[in-house]
């Protein structure tokens, strides 16, 4: 969002703490020998911007991220979770700075180069790599001739990765990919950037065409497919094409127009013949630097037949940036071949990629800030499309989707007081322009079957809840966000907890941790959870003719976790609202699928009695781990023999009554693995965070359902070979 071409420049039109343009086609080798890069740049015209900040404008190289793989490399500062563990060497920053000095790592030039050059300068950097030390040689030339010189030399382990241009701050927090604040800076312009030498190596397949990957859906002979694609110049073509191979040609089945917020072109094809495998491809016509193209990405569109008994789920959640492209994981996937794929929730998490957040108040601020979430959203997409182009996926979008960290949406109002600051959020709605939230909906349930009801909730927001059948296989996707109660409605019932922390801090309503105050007091059958539309929806879809069912939402309707003891944000609270969700549900026989809680764990839910209400799989994280756990002080009510102690009948910090039947608590357990190579510390990381997907296969001729949660292996060998997750797989029989 930070970077434009214009009239043969790269500019930075923006500050930011990570602002770099990487190459993808050209990398630095780790053996030894020479390379030089070169590049003209200077200084942007932006007067508006302040001046204090010093600013470092030039090269970076030797980024390498937790692998050293073009695209791994992008995010080389991992930060948080213990994933510094997977840190190479930072990258080494030559260039200059706003302040006239010339920089090599962390040594600048006592000379200053005259600021006026500044707004037109060329850099030439020549390195020399050998066993553990790396000598650099830095010239700058300004317009009038002049070179001022720059040399030292650097002691690294290993230098290879990424090169990249860079302009951002001198001095940039270690924690910054964590900072959700959207700094500017004054900012310079690069143009003729070259790299060349025998430490390089070009592969120039390593790139991505206008179209990046596809969603689709097909429901009751509707396909829908949704396909995105880069940000284009004005004058770009902005229609796209849906085809089909038939007899070998390529034959069109739906246009559509690329909306210019989201990105994203929609094609809807009705009477599809679900039956069948389609081969199709999305094309579209773009100006390349080569002239006139043809760009396509295409994939198969899968038979759905109405008679098929065994149907797979795979179900990811929560999904950071810090291991993109997640190319272990995506691979161990489509080697199990499900036949729908499930992201469940935070499909991203406000400082993915270090970018930090661009507030939506106004109209005019949604296109930086559609800009500021694709960039997000991109890396779930590209980290998945391969497992994505041949067969359906779902989304349902979360909190942090919609930059929330915690959302109780009380039907699309606004968060009242200063969004930005997020302090009254415990008081309930979405804290961006509802034109920015129906965005960010549109690009992870645009594809949906369609809506139930569509008739918008508050301020225009959407109503995506539906229902998709897979073979004989039915699953009804609900928001379980976007009508629940905030825990501000109940700040009266409060006044007995403020009294005993001794003030009324409302920026921490969300969580309890007090254990002598009754959690049940702060219930009130007027609260909502699902909300009665969702309720309607869930009864009349639980009379279809499906053989067996699944509920698909955000967040289990229970809180199986410690990490305080009762927490607003989990769906155990409101308990009226979680009972009657609960009661629906139980009369249509479904199990439900969840996400948010970044482990895995099984529990059977209770209402009236324990047992009496479904079961309740919840996947782990994708690349997020936690320091959440299920770890009872108290000691369950019927423990089978040979089970954990944690597991058995509980109540949970609501005092909802759930039984544990499996809980894979981070870090708690070891599963071996013998893949010997590059990825072998992120595999090691995965697993004992507790990270990887979930499967849940349904068998309608044995009515059966099976929880799988599965770790990432580096080859997903013969079962037989694989330890899964404790406690899975679980396999059940509906009754």
């Amino acid at each position: 969002m930070n970077w434009q071409l214009s009239d043969g420049r790269l500019e930075c039109t923006h500050g930011g703490w990570v602002n770099e343009l990487h190459s993808l086609t050209h990398q630095l080798k780790e053996t030894d020998g020479d390379f030089r890069m070169s590049v003209n740049l200077g200084l942007m015209e932006r007067g508006e911007v302040s001046t204090e900040q010093e600013i470092f404008a030039g090269f970076k190289f030797g980024a390498m991220g937790h692998r050293n793989n073009y695209r791994s490399n992008i995010l080389h500062d991992i930060a948080g979770w213990n994933a510094e563990d997977l840190m190479k060497e930072p990258p080494v920053e030559v260039g200059i700075t706003t302040k006239g000095r010339l920089r090599i790592g962390s040594r600048f030039s006592e000379k200053l180069i005259p600021l006026n050059s500044l707004k037109d300068a060329s850099l030439e950097l020549a390195v020399h790599h050998s066993g553990k030390t790396v000598e650099v040689e830095l010239a700058v030339q300004l317009k009038n001739g002049e070179i001022e010189t720059f040399a030292g030399t650097i002691r690294r382990e290993r230098l290879g990765g990424n090169v990249a241009l860079a302009c951002h701050p001198v001095e940039v927090p270690r924690l910054s990919r964590k900072d959700n604040s959207d700094i500017d800076h004054q900012t310079f312009w690069f143009s003729d950037w070259d790299v060349r030498g025998e430490k390089v190596v070009a592969n120039l397949e390593q790139t991505y065409e206008p179209i990046l990957w596809t969603q689709y859906t097909v429901h009751r002979n509707v396909l829908k497919m949704l396909a995105f694609f880069v940000p284009l110049e004005a004058e770009a073509n902005d229609t796209a094409v849906l085809q089909v191979k038939t007899n070998s040609k390529w034959a069109t089945m739906a246009e559509s127009s690329i909306n210019p917020i989201s990105r994203t072109a929609l094609f809807r094809v009705e009477d599809w013949n679900q039956n069948t495998e389609r081969e199709y491809r999305v094309a579209y016509r773009w100006n390349s630097v080569d002239g006139d193209q043809l760009a396509t990405w295409g994939g198969l569109v899968r038979p759905n037949s109405a008679n098929q008994q065994k149907v797979s789920l795979a179900g990811l959640s929560c999904s950071n940036s810090e291991l993109f492209p997640n190319r272990f994981l995506e691979e161990n996937l489509v080697a199990q071949d499900p036949d729908l794929v499930y992201f469940s929730g935070d499909q991203i998490y406000e400082p993915c990629g270090g970018y930090g957040i661009s507030f939506a108040n106004t109209e005019a601020d949604i296109p930086r800030s559609a800009l500021n979430y694709l960039g997000k959203f991109w890396y779930t997409g590209l980290s998945f499309r391969e497992l994505m182009k041949d067969r359906p996926t779902v989304m349902i979008p979360d909190d942090h989707d919609v930059y929330s960290n915690d959302l109780w949406g009380k039907g699309g109002v606004a968060m009242p007081g200063d969004q930005e600051a997020n302090e009254n959020r415990c008081f309930g709605g979405y804290r961006m322009h509802p034109t920015w939230v129906k965005m960010v909906e549109h690009t992870q349930m645009g594809h949906h079957p369609d809506p139930y009801d569509a008739t918008p909730v508050a301020r225009g927001i959407g109503t995506y809840y539906t229902s998709l059948d897979i073979g004989e296989v039915s699953f009804a996707l609900v928001n379980d966000r976007k009508f629940k109660s905030a825990p501000g409605d109940v700040i009266d019932a409060m006044e007995p907890l403020f009294a005993m922390r001794g003030g009324r801090n409302l920026s921490n309503l969300d969580t309890i941790n007090e254990t002598n105050f009754d959690t049940r007091k702060l219930d009130r059958p007027s609260l909502t959870l699902l909300g009665k539309r969702q309720l309607d929806f869930i009864e009349e879809w639980g009379r279809n003719d499906a053989s067996l069912r699944a509920v698909l939402s955000q967040s289990p309707y229970c809180q199986p976790h410690h990490l305080m003891v009762a927490d607003f944000d989990s769906n155990g609270w409101p308990q009226s609202g979680r009972n009657r969700a609960l009661e629906t549900i139980r009369e249509t026989g479904a199990v439900m699928i969840h996400g948010d809680l970044h482990f895995a764990t099984l529990v059977q839910q209770g209402v009236d009695d324990w047992e009496d209400s479904g079961w309740s799989f919840t996947l782990p994280a994708v690349s997020t781990a936690t320091h959440r756990a299920w770890r009872p002080d108290v000691e369950p009510q019927n423990l089978l023999p040979g089970m954990p102690e944690y597991t058995g009948r509980f109540l949970d910090g609501w005092g909802n009554k759930v039984t544990i039947w499996a809980a894979a608590n981070p870090y708690s357990f070891l599963i071996e693995d013998d893949y010997v190579g590059e990825g072998r510390a992120t595999l090691d990381f995965m697993r004992n965070a507790g990270l990887g997907y979930g499967m849940v296969e349904f068998n309608t001729e044995d009515r059966e359902v099976t929880f799988e949660s599965w770790p990432v292996y580096g080859e997903l060998r013969d079962e037989a070979a694989r330890e899964q997750h404790p406690g899975f797989p679980k396999t059940i029989v509906i009754d």
